[in-house]
C-alpha cells in the first residue's frame, strides 16, 4: 500500500508539474515588458501584395511604442541566415515565418520557444505543433490555372495529366522557379516512381520557368503563356479585378502548403515577440491574411474567396513532414529536371 501511495503521489506531482509548465508556456506576455523591449525582429519569407506592411501597421497602431522590423528572405536563404547566426553565437531574431518545408528545418539549428497562444486550440490539429512551438498563420494551394482568352473551356487543363497533352508543348506552361515545394508535395503524394516520371514528362513539354508565384500569375494574366502552375489565391485576386483567368479545383492532387510561425528560445525581445505571435494568430491578424487571399487554419476565420475553402478541395495533398525532411532532394531534382539555374530562386 505504501508503494502504491508513493506511486500515486509521484504521479500527482508529475501531473501538477506538467500543468504548471503548460500554464507558464501559455501565460500572456507582459505588456509592460513588451513596451520596454520596444521592438520585434521578424524574419520571414512572406512577400507579394501589401500584407507585410498592413500587418506591421495594424500591430504598431495597436501596441505603441513597439516597432516591428521585418527582414525578408527566400525560404532557403532564411534558414541559412538563422543557421549561420546560430553557429557564430548570434541570436538576433525574435520570430520567424516561412513555408513549412523550410520552417521544419529550423530545429536542426536553433531551439524554438514553447508558447501556447490563446487561440491555439482553434487551429486545425495538423496545422499546429502539439508541443506549442508553432502554428500555421497562413496557407496556400498550388494547382493549375489558365488564361480564359487563350484557352477554350473544353480545352482547359483540369488535371495534371492534361498538361502532358501535345497542345501545351513549347513554352506554353508557366512554372515558378520556386516550385520545388510543389515538386516535393506532388512526388510524395503520387509516389516516388510515378511522381518523378510525371515531372520528367512535364519537363519534356518545355515549360517556361519564371521568378515567383506572383510574377508567374501576373504573366499568365498578361497572356505570356496560356497555362501555368500557380497559387490559387493569386488567381482569385486577379479575377476579383476582372482578369481573364481561372484555376482548377479538380486537379489530383492539389498541394496545400502551410506557413508556420515560431519564436526563438533566445529571442532578444521575448515579451514583444509573444505579443506579436498572439496578434498573428488572432482572429484580427488572421483576417489580414485572408483579405489578401490566403487560407487560414483558424476555425473562426473563413477565406475571402469561398472556392478556397479546404473542404471544397477534392484531392488535397496535405503538408507532410517527410517532404520537409527531403527538401534538398526536391530542390536539386526540381532544378535539374526543369533546368533551373542554381541561385535563380
Amino acid at each position: 500500500m505504501k508503494l502504491f501511495a508513493s506511486r500515486v503521489l509521484l504521479l500527482v506531482l508529475a501531473v501538477t508539474l506538467i500543468t504548471e509548465i503548460v500554464r507558464a508556456q501559455a501565460k500572456p506576455p507582459s505588456m509592460d515588458n513588451a513596451k520596454k523591449e520596444g521592438e520585434v525582429i521578424w524574419y520571414g519569407s512572406l512577400t507579394g501584395g501589401t500584407i507585410v506592411a498592413r500587418i506591421i501597421k495594424t500591430f504598431e497602431d495597436k501596441y505603441p511604442p513597439i516597432k516591428v522590423k521585418y527582414l525578408r528572405m527566400g525560404g532557403a536563404g532564411l534558414i541559412e541566415r538563422i543557421r549561420s547566426e546560430a553557429r557564430s553565437g548570434k541570436f538576433l531574431w525574435d520570430i520567424a515565418t516561412s513555408e513549412y518545408v523550410q520552417f521544419f528545418q529550423l530545429p536542426k539549428h536553433v531551439t524554438l520557444a514553447k508558447y501556447f497562444t490563446p487561440e491555439f486550440q482553434r487551429y486545425a490539429p495538423a496545422h499546429r505543433d502539439p508541443n506549442g512551438t508553432w502554428v500555421s498563420v497562413y496557407g496556400a494551394i498550388a494547382t493549375i490555372a489558365w488564361n480564359t482568352q487563350m484557352v477554350k473551356p473544353a480545352d482547359a487543363p483540369k488535371d495534371w495529366k492534361n498538361l502532358l497533352e501535345p497542345k501545351w508543348k513549347g513554352k506554353k506552361i508557366g512554372l515558378p522557379v520556386e516550385a520545388f515545394q510543389w515538386y516535393g508535395g506532388m512526388v510524395a503524394y503520387l509516389g516516388d516512381k510515378a511522381g518523378r516520371e510525371y515531372m520528367q514528362a512535364l519537363a519534356e513539354q518545355d515549360p517556361q520557368t519564371q521568378q515567383g508565384y506572383t510574377n508567374t500569375s501576373n504573366l499568365l494574366v498578361a497572356g505570356e503563356f496560356p497555362v501555368a502552375v500557380i497559387r490559387a489565391h493569386r488567381i482569385e485576386l486577379a479575377r476579383a479585378k476582372g482578369a481573364p483567368v481561372e484555376w482548377s479545383a479538380d486537379a489530383n492532387p492539389i498541394v496545400f502548403s502551410i506557413h508556420p510561425v515560431g519564436i526563438s528560445e533566445r529571442a532578444p525581445h521575448p515579451s514583444a515577440a509573444r505579443l506579436f505571435y498572439d496578434f498573428l494568430a488572432s482572429v484580427e491578424g488572421q483576417g489580414l491574411f485572408t483579405e489578401e487571399g490566403f487560407i487560414s487554419s483558424h476555425a473562426g476565420v473563413k477565406p475571402r474567396f469561398p472556392r478556397l475553402s479546404l473542404d471544397r478541395i477534392k484531392n488535397p495533398a496535405p503538408p507532410d513532414v517527410k517532404v520537409s525532411e527531403r527538401i534538398q532532394v526536391w530542390l536539386k531534382e526540381h532544378q535539374q529536371t526543369f533546368h533551373v539555374q542554381t541561385g535563380s530562386r
